[in-house]
């Protein structure tokens, strides 16, 4: 390096150059050689590792916040389409968990009734209606009676079935709770809720008349409401078919008993099917009856018939049981169906259906004990 001409007094040694112009050390300083070692600088293991470590921390940084966006797909076009990953795939079962605790509330909904959350009765006891409740929805359904016994005999024109025991009643109410019993205090008294047991079926006879079936018994609240029991069937006599019993009083009358087979062609001739207890209106019905007992087999009366339909569950078939209603209907269970020649008829439905006819010379179904449902309404 020198000075251009002209410098006049620079004295160049003063500036740290030596005396023909140039500056110590710097001889091999040109702008080739310069370039040059930088270029070899960026490129050796110190700063590439520390370019590309920097490099990648801001990749990898970048990638997270677009996985953490994504949430599961594996590209912003699949999260676009909703086509996702196995591995969020894999996540699905804590969505399941949601889908578990679904279904026990479904279950649990399944201990209701169709007609709200009821207190259910199943035998007598005392009910002390909840404070703050405005009125009550009740539902009172009879127990059935019990089917006639069928009549054996070395005469043939002397055999008979048994009439079907007719179905429990039904009664459906809405009571204030302005009419509820209270004490000097305001708070509720406790009510008598009487559940009827199902009658028995009638014994079997051999040569002589077959005992009727026993009577359902009463279902009631307090002395207020009753739904009745219904009748038990007739126990087969002579020769004749015999009635079944009617069905018990309510709102919705039970179904009656069928008449059993006769003995003889002028005894009434063949079992007749129990009667139904249903509502052409809402979901309620007391028991379907029983069917009649099957008589004389030898001159074609020694098929029982089948039972009633209690609210919406069928009748058993000749002999069978009735078919019991689902746990969250409140309503009767079908009659039981009567027994063929020399078979015993079907026990009738729980609740309140009445139990079948015997055929010849076999015992009656037994009916259905009662039932009763109290809905309490808050609003």
């Amino acid at each position: 390096m020198t000075f251009p001409s002209g410098a006049g007094g620079w004295n160049a040694t003063e500036w740290g150059l030596s005396s023909n112009g140039s500056i110590p050390g710097m001889a091999n300083r040109t702008q080739d050689v310069v370039q040059e070692q930088l270029k070899s600088q960026v490129g050796d293991g110190n700063w590439g590792g520390l370019g590309g470590g920097l490099i990648n921390l801001i990749l990898s940084l970048i990638a997270a916040g677009i996985g953490a966006i994504l949430g599961g797909f594996a590209t912003i076009v699949d999260a676009i389409l909703g086509v996702v990953s196995d591995d969020y795939i894999a996540q699905m079962p804590t969505i399941n968990d949601h889908t578990q605790q679904l279904a026990n509330l479904e279950a649990a909904f399944n201990q209701l009734i169709l007609q709200g959350n009821a207190l259910v009765f199943t035998d007598g006891e005392m009910y002390t209606p909840s404070e703050g409740v405005l009125s009550l929805d009740v539902i009172l359904i009879g127990a059935g009676g019990g089917g006639g016994g069928g009549r054996g005999d070395v005469i043939p024109a002397s055999r008979a079935g048994g009439g079907g025991g007719g179905g429990g009643g039904e009664i459906h109410t809405t009571i204030p709770a302005a009419l509820l019993p209270t004490d000097g205090n305001g708070a509720f008294l406790p009510i008598a809720i009487g559940i009827g047991a199902g009658g028995a079926g009638g014994a079997s006879a051999t040569n002589t008349n077959a005992s009727p079936g026993n009577g359902g018994g009463n279902t009631t609240l307090g002395t207020w409401l009753t739904a009745g029991g219904g009748k038990g069937g007739t126990g087969a006599t002579q020769e004749i078919g015999p009635p079944g019993g009617p069905g018990g009083a309510g709102m919705i009358v039970g179904g009656n008993g069928g008449r059993g087979g006769a003995g003889t062609a002028g005894g009434g001739g063949d079992s007749l099917p129990g009667g139904h207890s249903t509502s052409a209106y809402d979901l309620h019905g007391g028991g379907g009856g029983g069917g009649g007992g099957g008589g004389n087999a030898n001159i074609g009366y020694g098929e029982g018939s089948r039972g009633g339909i209690g609210g919406i569950s069928l009748g058993g078939e000749p002999g069978l049981p009735g078919e019991a209603p689902s746990s969250v209907v409140a309503a009767g269970g079908g009659g039981g169906g009567g027994g063929n020649s020399t078979n015993a008829g079907g026990a009738g439905a729980y609740p309140a259906g009445g139990g079948g006819g015997g055929g010849e010379n076999a015992a009656g179904g037994g009916g259905g004990n009662g039932i009763a449902f109290v809905i309490e309404r808050f609003s």
